[in-house]
């Protein structure tokens, strides 16, 4: 990264304290028109691959295939719970569950392409209209669309939580020596772990997180409290996973894995070292243990052929 780079990150835009003020009512609004667009082309019932399966288990607290993905369980249920008064039927609900983290996300979305435009220029039409835009790409791109149009996966819920995390290491940015920066970042750590529980996904956001704290402010990497504390929260978030065997051993109509545990304590192992050590059943599950993914190396294709799958 050149000098020019480094200092653009370190320095805050030439603008005044109206400028500096996130522009959250022009994000809300954004994102309540992408819901809106995701409402009008929503599915009203299920779909194909595993939509039935997260419906289900969404609406009745069950458990899907490894690694159980309990964070969304828990969280799309709850969701059908609240919708019940409206009378939707569980497969609109929850698609439109679906709907409202992505347009969420892209609220988030909406208010860190303002922040980066504003290294561009001081035109506050000019950011509002590219964070706009930005939106727009987003939201109505194929795979983000149809996966906020039926809820397919959990992919939604790991968008948000992306898009929250992006948002928040931009605070953590602007609240240096502010005394805030240290609680964001341990705030970044739990939703991360938490996030977890839904997909592994989320993680893809973390390199780009250390490496943006790295170019900033690099000495707070060399704080060993938040290390400490980041450990703490970390066990914190990844419990959301001692939802798996309670849940498991109440036998619910979709029991996928069956990850039941015979205490607390070896569940809390296998939780703790994500499937590692503790009990067998739940380590499994997170392991994803019966789908036998290859090892990384050797290569089972060549690395041109997955690029060129990923092109395509």
């Amino acid at each position: 990264m050149s000098r020019a780079s480094k200092q653009a990150l370190h320095e805050s835009p030439k603008s005044g304290a109206e400028n500096l003020r996130p522009p959250y009512k022009e994000a809300w609004i954004a994102g309540a028109l992408v819901f809106a667009l995701y409402w009008l082309t929503l599915s009203p019932t299920t779909a194909f691959w595993d939509t039935s399966e997260y419906i289900a288990t969404g609406h009745m607290l069950g458990i899907p295939h490894p690694p159980g993905n309990p964070l969304f369980v828990v969280l799309a249920r709850a969701w059908s719970v609240l919708f019940t008064f409206f009378g939707l039927s569980v497969a609109t609900s929850i698609n439109l569950f679906s709907a409202f983290m992505s347009a969420a996300a892209h609220a988030m979305w909406f208010l860190v392409a303002h922040h980066i435009l504003r290294y561009f220029s001081s035109d506050k039409l000019f950011r509002l209209v590219g964070a706009a835009a930005a939106v727009l790409v987003s939201s109505t791109s194929f795979t983000v669309w149809s996966q906020s149009n039926v809820n397919e996966k959990v992919y939604t819920v790991s968008l948000f939580t992306i898009a929250l995390l992006s948002w928040l290491a931009v605070r953590w940015q602007e609240n240096l020596g502010k005394g805030k920066d240290d609680n964001l970042l341990i705030l970044m750590v739990f939703i991360l772990a938490l996030s977890v529980g839904n997909h592994l996904m989320a993680f893809l956001v973390a390199p780009a997180i250390g490496i943006f704290i790295l170019v900033v402010h690099p000495q707070t990497l060399l704080n060993w409290r938040l290390y400490l504390v980041g450990a703490a929260v970390a066990i914190v978030g990844l419990s959301i996973h001692l939802f798996l065997p309670l849940r498991a051993g109440l036998q619910p109509v979709i029991n996928e894995a069956a990850p039941a545990c015979p205490d607390i304590s070896s569940a809390l192992s296998a939780v703790v070292t994500y499937g590692k050590a503790g009990c067998a059943a739940l380590a499994e599950a997170l392991n994803r243990t019966q789908y036998e993914k290859p090892p990384l190396l050797p290569r089972s294709a060549p690395l041109v052929s997955q690029v060129a799958n990923y092109l395509q």
